[in-house]
């Protein structure tokens, strides 16, 4: 009965030690990027940021920008938040991208 309830403890150990290990970064890989939620609250977020950065705009944003944030915005209050997420990213990265090209 000892050895039972030794080698359950053993194998118990050895699984939480693997365990551990499996989650930790592999050196020299970048870390893993921040998981954000899919809610309302962060189409929310996103959809400031947007504001933000088109009236930091010299010139009025190009279309593509205007159309993304609008779907995502209607698609965030129709309570498709993955979908509206994706398009204020997108939104997002083409903004900054213009930003960078001044």
């Amino acid at each position: 009965m000892t050895r039972v309830a030794r080698f359950y403890g053993l194998a118990g150990l050895l699984l939480c030690v693997t365990a551990s290990m499996a989650g930790s970064p592999v050196a020299g890989q970048p870390a893993p990027q921040q998981v954000t939620t899919d809610t309302p609250q962060y189409c929310l977020v996103l959809l400031d940021r947007v504001s933000d950065l088109v009236r930091g705009l010299a010139v009025p944003p190009p279309q593509e920008v205007t159309n993304l944030s609008a779907a995502g915005q209607r698609m965030c209050d129709q309570g498709q938040t993955r979908g509206g997420i994706m398009r204020l990213r997108e939104a997002l990265v083409l903004l900054r991208a213009r930003q960078k090209q001044r």
